[in-house]
């Protein structure tokens, strides 16, 4: 949130042409654009400053290893979320406002610029966009206060929904809801979904208005080592870490260093982005927002110039290796609105496959092969012959491929031979798919294929 306009443009009616465009070619594989949640570590370091036009944020110096630190303290300006207006027709929004300065009149008066800007006098302005979610405070399983329990967590979040109540219009037909806790997940037992819904969180007043329920996940930490060992390459790819690293959050369903280099802005990233995508639908997850900031070295993409993430493109706005794995899971998805994911057992501890189903019917199939293939160390790329069995011997699909040059590259890859990386972030290159008749598919070492039922 402290970098806002880097990703909405510095005014309103002067979106960002590049974030636009990267997100139309998302969109135009599910018919959809991508939500935003904006907010993050950044909106509990959110101060309404009602002389600034849009923001002022206060940052620290910037060092070698983090050129891009995070605000001390956000400057909301009366523009800040009109700055909404900016992305795409279509796109939802859950914004974020803070929790942890323990400041009601603060949020309440964030919450008032809110309603204004969505419900209120800038509503014409905001026609286009929706603001479906209210999130207050990130990761409060974090603050370190005195006597913070679940219990305390609740009872400052009622007194300030119940606060909110007559300023903003939530819960009925086309008004946004609450989303809570979005919660760490560093303190499981303690700080989980069943600690706050213990200590009364769906009771009350706050409790009938929550739409949704967020939960953190992550997949490493890199350079927090008492928090898990340093991430290497092979980490994100491995199968059963994927499962895993999920699997507490199943039963619910029913701090990071911004990445790290040599793994998250690379290849690999893309295709565990697959992998945990069609994973978490597969156990009933409805919905993955991926953590984003200037510089970042897990982004999807980079929204302006300058970004220093290690791909060598500082010089302009530009997709990373991790954008594509996000185009492969849109794709899966499809455009229909009602498809469902589910696991295809396999006998590889590195192939793994998922069935996309619309109206109970299969149509689609996505096969992840996360066998290393790192020239330095194989002398061969290894393929697998996955067999499609239990389909009768007329199902025929097309294909596209993930092709990208090694595990650990940064640049050179291809959704179905069409490059992404490209100055405008349009599309470059002719689609391509193959024909597979035969009930098996040839998948590389690192690399992802999708069947497209004919």
């Amino acid at each position: 949130m402290d970098r806002w306009t880097s990703w909405a443009g510095e005014a309103v009616g002067k979106p960002n042409p590049f974030v636009n465009q990267v997100l139309g070619v998302m969109e135009s594989f599910t018919g959809v654009p991508p939500p935003f949640r904006v907010g993050a570590d950044s909106e509990d370091r959110g101060y309404i400053q009602p002389n600034v036009a849009v923001i002022n944020s206060s940052f620290p110096a910037a060092t070698t290893d983090i050129p891009f630190p995070e605000a001390h303290t956000v400057g909301i300006g009366k523009d800040f979320y009109a700055l909404s207006s900016n992305l795409p027709k279509g796109t939802s929004f859950i914004w974020g406002v803070n929790l942890k300065a323990r400041n009601v009149s603060e949020t309440v008066a964030q919450v008032a610029l809110l309603a204004d800007t969505f419900q209120g006098s800038r509503k014409a302005l905001m026609a286009n966009v929706t603001l479906t979610s209210l999130e207050i405070g990130n990761e409060p399983d974090f603050f370190a206060f005195p006597g913070w329990t679940p219990s305390a967590y609740v009872e400052i979040w009622d007194t300030i929904v119940n606060k909110i109540t007559g300023i903003i219009k939530l819960g009925g037909p086309n008004e946004p809801k609450l989303e809570g806790p979005a919660f760490a997940g560093f303190a499981a037992g303690q700080w989980d979904a069943m600690s706050v819904l213990n200590a009364g969180f769906r009771e009350g007043n706050a409790g009938k208005l929550l739409g949704t329920f967020g939960e953190h996940h992550y997949s490493g930490v890199h350079a927090y080592p008492s928090f898990n060992p340093e991430p290497k390459m092979g980490d994100l790819l491995n199968k059963n870490s994927i499962r895993s690293n999920l699997t507490k959050h199943a039963k619910e369903v029913s701090r990071a260093s911004h990445g790290a280099p040599g793994v998250s802005n690379t290849a690999e990233a893309a295709i565990w982005m697959v992998d945990n995508a069609l994973q978490a639908a597969s156990i009933g997850v409805q919905q993955m927002y991926f953590h984003h900031g200037v510089g970042y070295r897990y982004n999807l993409f980079q929204p302006v110039s300058g970004a220093d993430d290690g791909v060598g493109l500082t010089s302009r706005p530009h997709v990373l290796p991790v954008f594509y794995g996000a185009l492969i899971v849109n794709e899966a998805i499809g455009t229909s609105g009602d498809s469902c994911v589910a696991e295809i057992g396999t006998d590889s501890a590195t192939v793994s496959a998922y069935a996309i189903y619309e109206q109970s019917k299969l149509a689609r199939i996505v096969i992840i092969n996360s066998e290393l293939y790192v020239p330095s160390q194989n002398s061969t790329r290894i393929n697998s012959t996955v067999y499609l069995n239990g389909l009768g011997d007329n199902v025929h699909f097309t294909a596209k491929r993930l092709s990208i040059p090694f595990t650990n590259a940064t640049s050179g890859l291809t959704w179905a031979s069409v490059n992404y990386e490209t100055t405008s972030g349009a599309p470059e290159g002719n689609p391509r798919q193959e024909d597979v008749k035969s009930g098996a598919v040839s998948v590389a070492a690192s690399e992802v294929v999708l069947l497209c039922l004919k």
